[in-house]
Order: structure tokens, then C-alpha cells, then sequence
């Protein structure tokens, strides 16, 4: 079976595993935000906080194999930087960080998770509200706490630092993450995808580790 065809089986089956999980959380209504309606949930909480976030995970991840089979893999690297903000969002809610509580930052991520991007939609130029994220070194800072049973807490938070800033690049279009997708014989730049070089092997095991 062709690496792309695996991986997207692989993961249609963890779709079907968050639809069986979502079973148990309450579905949203529709709910009246200026003169329209929208889905959202009556009732917040950490679980529905990092169900949601895994879903997202799924999708993104879902999104990066479409990419991948067509040889976008500088995309696909900006896609994967979204997955691992995921993945360390849900696992700085996997234990209460205060004393038999949240802490302050689990509850600001919280507050600013459900918070909604405008206070009128009707009106958006005029009514955006500012964002209050948690620091990206805070959130790897806790997940090397959780992780201090299985990893050296400062080896784990260096890497998961590593590797964010490393894949950023592709978000951001760093230079040297740009020359990536120059070569060839004649070289020149890859504007349609990169497949036949031996960038798409590169991005082969990054994917499997993703959906791993």
C-alpha cells in the first residue's frame, strides 16, 4: 500500500474514534451572535476544550497527506507546526498544573480559548477583541513537567522549543526553508510541488512520526 493511502486509512480510523468519542459530549445549538446564528456549546470545560483541539489535529493532519500526495512539502511542514501547537495545547490540560487546581496560565488558555473574535459580528471592524495567549515557552515548560516521568524536564522542553522554531520556518517563509525548494537539473524553484526530489522522502518520516 502507497505511504499516502496507509496514512489516510490510519487516520480515517481516528476519525472514526473522535466521532465515537464525541458521543459523550453534549452537541452545540445554534446560538444568536448579532443577527446571526452559530454553533456553539452551551457548556465549557477542559475535555470539550482538548476534544475540539484534537479534532482540529485530525483535520490538519488529514489536510497535510492531501498536500503530501501532491508534493507540497514545504506545506505540509507548515501544517505539521500546526499539529504540534495542538498536540502540546492538549497536553498542557492532561493534569491540573496549580495546587489541586488549574493554574493561572491553564485557565488564561482556557478563557482565551472560548473566547469568541468579535463582539458583534455584524460589526467586525469594530468590535475585535485582543487575544491573550499563553507563551508558546510556558506551554513547553509543562509539557516537560508531564513528561518528567518518562524525560529529563529540560530535555524535553529544549526539544519540543526545537522542533517549533524549526518548523516555523515554514510558516513564516524563512530563507533557509525557501532555498529547500530550489534544485533540480536545470535548478530552479519549485513552485508546484516537489515531487521526485528528495524532499518528499524527507517528509515521508516526518508524517508517519505525525500520525504515529
Amino acid at each position: 500500500m502507497p505511504l499516502a493511502d496507509f496514512l489516510t486509512s490510519t487516520l480515517g480510523k481516528l476519525e472514526v474514534q473522535y466521532h465515537q468519542m464525541g458521543e459523550a459530549i453534549d452537541p452545540p445549538i445554534r446560538a444568536k451572535l448579532g443577527n446571526r446564528k452559530f454553533f456553539r456549546h452551551e457548556q465549557q470545560s477542559d475535555v470539550l476544550l482538548c476534544y475540539l483541539k484534537g479534532v482540529k489535529f485530525v483535520s490538519t493532519l488529514n489536510a497535510a497527506v492531501i498536500l503530501f500526495r501532491h508534493g507540497y512539502a514545504q506545506e505540509v511542514g507548515a501544517l505539521c507546526r500546526m499539529a504540534d501547537d495542538f498536540f502540546f495545547e492538549i497536553m498542557f490540560f492532561v493534569k491540573p498544573l496549580g495546587e489541586n487546581a488549574p493554574s493561572k496560565d491553564q485557565q488564561r488558555m482556557f478563557d482565551d480559548f472560548f473566547r469568541e473574535e468579535f463582539e458583534n459580528p455584524d460589526d467586525p471592524l469594530g468590535t475585535g477583541i485582543d487575544r491573550d495567549n499563553v507563551p508558546r515557552r510556558k506551554i513547553n515548560a509543562a509539557f516537560g513537567q508531564i513528561a518528567k516521568d518518562e524525560l529529563n524536564p529540560h530535555d524535553a522542553q529544549h526539544t519540543a522549543s526545537t522542533v517549533h522554531k524549526a518548523l516555523s520556518g515554514y510558516v513564516h517563509g524563512a530563507y533557509p526553508h525557501i532555498m529547500e525548494m530550489y534544485g533540480g537539473n536545470p535548478a530552479y524553484f519549485h513552485m508546484s510541488g516537489m515531487l521526485g526530489t528528495p524532499r518528499i522522502i524527507e517528509w515521508e518520516d516526518q508524517l508517519i512520526t505525525y500520525v504515529y
